[in-house]
């Protein structure tokens, strides 16, 4: 499989000189079978066939010759390379990030199509690299597009991330027994006995929670938040609110109203009030998937109306102990009119981050900002950048969730195993002098009830602070995300990730 790149942007595969096209207007895969598949990428003026607008981001089949137009220019079918003559082949396998290869490998550097594996009927292997970050085989660099022979023993490298030949399905030369074992495995099958073997050989086999976590855990990072609050009244003069000894901004405690003083970000993680959870990374410029809970917390639990309350009854109580002196007059007169017009808002002072294998210190905190929240808290998700728009350290890699998350109604079916990634009780369980750092913790189990159209349930352990943990299933794709439980009960629930791909292709304004 090939991917080319269309668009504006120098580049592209295929580069288009017209203001009216997008820097990466649309891309066309050429796939092994000798198909093309077209998909817009979300353009602004639009991909025609045959006059015909295309959705976006949705991919179609299209033919050699087809009249195809990207915005006001047509595409030359000449740009586009012609179909291999793969008759000297017995066997095609795609290596990549794209669920469609037969050997999926994720990775920040990794293409979708990074590379193809071809058995020839001379029973020699060869792999051809066409991605932008390269292959290599015992480490040299291969050409570009060029055939490069290997071994089963050989090492090989795709964007830097290894790929284990051995545990491809990869038929390799002098291995009849594969075949014989692959037929056997298909009788086996058609008995409901051989589903494991059926999955080898279709390059689905299970994932177990020793891959999972290898795979991702250097994706999760823990989060660490924290807010006060702000009173409106409409036009009053919020001034007599402080005269009278109710801060126009507070930290709500069970002590009561605790001033916010100017200073008092989040540029340490030794303060008293903040509040712990997890998130992953899915993207290399830095942007994180967690939870709204963690975003805008205020949303939640009815925090908002329990301040608003407790404020209310404050001025209350003061207008009360206070009818008929002379503070009732003058200015500060018609404390009435502040307990109708009250309104009191959430601000985020902040959210900082340290990475899987990092020190608990400040020096390692890293400051992100908020990028898309909504309002509605049955979407319980929402996501944050580093404020440095990069990976937090060049150990980590991130969650490729465009070509690794699965937003099928069987994605949720219950009996599905399912895995979970980060920190229940944030810090209380992390050794802070350890030489390895943080370090998340990786659960297993299985969807136990779908209760509603946002989540569902698995019985998977987890814990505060393991909130925004990303889940994934035994295939190694993103299903959702976590947001709630019950502790020592393992009753816990996780958001369905079609609201992850609905954030993503639509995010909120702030």
């Amino acid at each position: 499989m090939r991917l080319l790149k269309i668009g504006r942007d120098a580049s592209c595969d295929i580069v288009l000189n017209s203001k009216n096209v997008s820097s990466l207007h649309a891309e066309l895969t050429l796939m092994n079978s000798g198909d093309i598949m077209l998909e817009d990428k979300n353009s602004l003026n639009g991909t025609y066939i045959q006059n015909q607008r295309i959705n976006p981001n949705s991919a179609v089949k299209v033919r050699r010759g087809d009249a195809i137009r990207f915005a006001d220019v047509e595409l030359q079918w000449s740009q586009v390379p012609m179909p291999e003559d793969n008759s000297a082949y017995k066997a095609i396998y795609g290596i990549g990030s794209h669920f469609n290869n037969d050997i999926q490998i994720s990775g920040g550097t990794v293409s979708r199509y990074h590379a193809t594996v071809k058995v020839g009927k001379d029973n020699k292997v060869y792999i051809i690299d066409h991605s932008k970050n390269g292959t290599t085989v015992n480490g040299q660099k291969i050409m570009p597009n060029n055939p490069y022979r290997i071994k089963k023993s050989s090492s090989v490298v795709c964007g830097g991330v290894p790929v284990n030949l051995k545990s491809t399905p990869i038929q390799w030369p002098n291995e009849v027994w594969k075949t014989i074992l692959g037929a056997a495995a298909a009788i086996l099958i058609l008995f409901g006995v051989g589903f494991g073997a059926y999955q080898l050989i279709n390059g689905r086999g299970e994932w177990n929670q020793k891959k999972i976590s290898a795979r991702y855990n250097s994706s999760v990072v823990m989060l660490i938040g924290m807010y006060h609050f702000e009173v409106e009244c409409g036009d009053l003069d919020l001034n007599i609110l402080n005269l009278i000894g109710i801060p126009t901004k507070f930290y709500f405690t069970e002590d009561g109203l605790v001033p916010y003083g100017e200073g008092m970000t989040l540029s340490a993680i030794e303060k008293p009030q903040h509040y712990e959870a997890s998130g992953f990374l899915i993207s290399k410029d830095g942007k994180i998937l967690t939870n709204l809970h963690v975003a805008k917390p205020w949303l939640f639990d009815g925090i908002i109306e329990k301040v608003e309350s407790y404020c209310r009854n404050m001025l209350a109580n003061y207008t009360e102990k206070r009818t008929g002196t002379a503070l009732i007059t003058g200015e500060i007169s018609g404390l009435s009119g502040y307990i109708s017009q009250l309104k009191v808002k959430g601000v985020s002072d902040g959210i900082i981050l340290i990475p899987q294998g990092s020190y608990f210190s400040s020096e390692n905190a890293i400051k992100c900002h908020i990028v898309s929240a909504g309002e509605d808290v049955k979407k319980d998700v929402a996501l944050i950048q580093c404020d440095r728009q990069e990976l937090p350290n060049s150990r980590c890699s991130f969650v490729n969730v465009v070509d690794s998350m699965d937003v099928s109604e069987e994605a949720w079916e219950v009996g599905n195993e399912i895995f979970t990634i980060g920190f229940p009780h944030g810090t209380n369980l992390q050794d802070a002098k350890s030489e390895r750092g943080l370090q998340a913790f990786c659960h297993g189990g299985h969807i136990s009830m779908v209760n509603s159209d946002y989540n569902f349930n698995f019985d998977a352990t987890s814990y505060h602070g393991a909130s925004g943990s990303p889940i994934f299933d035994n295939k190694g794709f993103l299903v959702g995300i976590l947001n709630s439980g019950v502790e020592k009960e393992n009753i816990n629930a996780g958001i369905k990730s079609i609201y992850i791909k609905e954030l993503l292709d639509s995010p909120y304004t702030k």
